[in-house]
């Protein structure tokens, strides 16, 4: 996908694979604690909205996108390495500051 972005002078945006899409309310925002995986069909607890899973987490993926294409990307070198035990680096992760 970042290939044919590239090449359509397109902007990729990666949503973070723990990114709530399916979770949250594609109508009001609002966050389910709980949701399985044999629940197809989304029901908002706050609005009662209701819709499908897989549609719900396509809007909510939009509306990333969206969001994302309103912020520019900062300028860096190689991330700092942490000493920390346990610590790891994501070179992947971009650094985003909004437009002023």
């Amino acid at each position: 996908m970042e290939y044919k972005s590239k090449l359509y002078g397109s902007k990729l945006v990666v949503a973070d694979r723990f990114y709530p899409s399916s979770k949250t309310c594609s109508n009001c925002g609002e966050k389910k604690h709980s949701l399985l995986l044999s629940e197809r069909v989304f029901c908002c607890e706050k609005c009662h909205y209701q819709i499908d899973r897989d549609l719900n987490a396509a809007k909510n993926l939009e509306k990333l996108g969206q969001a994302m294409a309103e912020v520019t990307p900062v300028d860096r070198k190689e991330p700092t390495p942490l000493d920390e035990a346990g610590s790891k680096i994501d070179s992947n992760r971009v650094i985003i500051s909004l437009k002023t």
